[in-house]
């Protein structure tokens, strides 16, 4: 028998696997970083906005409570300023007391 060219180990076996044709030389290699860079860049960029965001909603939260707090505190002190005077005129009611000007 007479070959030309390379001979292989495995003649008469078949490949079961796909040629590989795909290389990295250097200008893919940097398109491929640069790809990794800006993934990477993307992916941090939209993690700060959420924690921004969530930050923002948080103070707002934060400030509704201290709003509806003075309120609840400003109501508690009017309540009670209305229940004095209504004590003081039901004390005066119960002595037999008037008005001074009618």
């Amino acid at each position: 028998m007479f070959f030309v060219g390379k001979r292989g180990n495995n003649l008469g076996v078949r490949k079961r696997s796909i040629e590989r044709r795909f290389f990295l030389g250097p200008n893919s290699l940097k398109f491929v970083v640069l790809f990794v860079l800006a993934a990477f860049s993307l992916f941090y960029l939209s993690q700060s906005s959420q924690s921004a965001t969530k930050n923002y909603i948080v103070s707002d939260l934060e400030q509704s409570k201290k709003d509806t707090g003075a309120e609840t505190e400003r109501l508690e002190i009017e309540a009670n300023r209305l229940k004095a005077l209504s004590l003081i005129q039901d004390k005066a009611n119960a002595k037999g007391m008037e008005q001074a000007s009618k």
